[in-house]
């Protein structure tokens, strides 16, 4: 008994020990990649149907995070530019999405990798915050979104908050408001 005893307790101690720096590192998750691959060839395809693929992609982001799954800053970008791709429809003539939640779920996994240092995530976070903010209280902060307006039947700039500076657009990739406005009109907000 006092064998066993002395032999559990040594294994104990071995499995204690600190791990080495190299085994701590932690790999991009590949399933994330490959989606990413198929959300990305998807989109140049003019004529595909997104939505099936993409319900199926998101449901699968959600198991991911619950199994916390998503952990490098690679991950997270991948998830968050899968989640952008939420459905959008009309509902009484007015473009809304089928769950404005994802946008910001997308925006906080974007932004968690950009102030881990991932620069490549930071025009994301701008994106994605304006999506959220575009369909759930009609205007957007930094600059990313437009919609199309059948009055004047173009792309516009949706309402941008008068409040955000250039310097906030600059931190997150986005022009300043005098060069977004070159490229497009803004549409006016409606309170």
């Amino acid at each position: 008994m006092k064998k066993l005893m002395y032999l559990v307790i040594a294994c104990g101690a071995i499995s204690c020990s600190v791990p080495r720096e190299e085994s701590l590192k932690v790999s991009d998750n590949q399933e994330l990649i490959e989606m990413l691959v198929t959300d990305q060839k998807l989109r140049s395809d003019e004529n595909a149907d997104y939505e099936p693929t993409d319900l199926k992609h998101r449901t699968r982001i959600f198991e991911l995070l619950a199994d916390n799954k998503i952990i490098t800053n690679t991950d997270k970008f991948n998830a968050a530019l899968i989640l952008q791709h939420t459905g959008v429809t009309y509902c009484n003539n007015i473009l809304t999405s089928n769950s404005p939640e994802n946008f910001l779920l997308a925006y906080s996994l974007a932004n968690s990798a950009y102030n881990s240092g991932f620069q490549k995530a930071a025009n994301l976070v701008a994106a994605n915050y304006d999506r959220y903010l575009l369909f759930t209280k009609g205007y957007q902060k930094y600059g990313t979104q437009k919609v199309f307006d059948e009055k004047s039947d173009s792309f516009l700039w949706a309402p941008i908050d008068s409040l955000t500076t250039d310097a906030e657009r600059a931190k997150y990739n986005v022009s300043n408001i005098q060069v977004l406005l070159k490229q497009a009109q803004m549409k006016k907000y409606v309170n």
